[in-house]
């Protein structure tokens, strides 16, 4: 049976080194550890909710307000200040629900997810979220970027798709490299081999 992992997953594996690849092998095979949940989790829920449901900014400082967890009242302001100025270079942004597939590599599938659907000034955008404290870099946006267009553009051809550096408000969109679908493939079949031995 193939397997089916998170683009999140897949770009962590393909961006790690040697032989912490078994490492990152394994936690994908196990799967999420209770310890290590998904941090953004809540805050990427709000911003969704918010553009999904039209509402007000303020429901982004109701999170903050609502905060108990040290760690989150810490870092959370971060993403919603960041998020905010995003959100102010643009004049006009309508929701759409976003696309989701699972991405076919060969050995296993990609989930591709972009939470945002977001008509920005006109031009129909679907953005996977980058909450992270340490910056988004060329690579990981390369490679998020090539599988949400290989995934998703025969069936949302005039969508562009991106990738948002949340706490830096600064967009990443696709700049196309050459051999860049052998690379997944190559990538998927080392994963899966990894995920087969013990």
């Amino acid at each position: 049976m193939m397997e089916s992992i998170s683009l999140s997953y897949f770009v962590d594996f393909v961006l790690t080194h040697g032989t912490s690849r078994i490492t990152s092998a394994h936690h994908i095979k196990m799967g999420p550890d209770e310890r290590y949940s998904d941090f953004y989790k809540p805050v990427r829920e709000t911003i969704v909710d918010m553009h999904r449901k039209g509402l007000d900014t303020r429901v982004l400082s109701d999170l903050i307000g609502s905060l108990t967890d040290p760690r989150e009242k810490r870092i959370f302001p971060k993403v919603v200040i960041g998020y905010s100025r995003f959100l102010r270079g643009f004049h006009k942004i309508t929701w759409f629900e976003p696309p989701f597939v699972e991405h076919d590599l060969g050995d296993i599938k990609v989930r591709v997810n972009p939470e945002l659907g977001l008509i920005l000034d006109g031009q129909p955008h679907a953005i996977k979220l980058y909450c992270r404290g340490e910056p988004l870099t060329s690579q990981r946006a390369a490679l998020i970027n090539e599988l949400q267009s290989r995934a998703l553009a025969e069936t949302w051809p005039n969508t562009k798709f991106a990738v948002l550096d949340v706490r830096r408000s600064r967009l990443f969109y696709r700049n196309p490299k050459a051999g860049m679908t052998r690379l997944l493939r190559a990538e998927a079949a080392s994963l899966a081999s990894l995920l087969q031995t013990g």
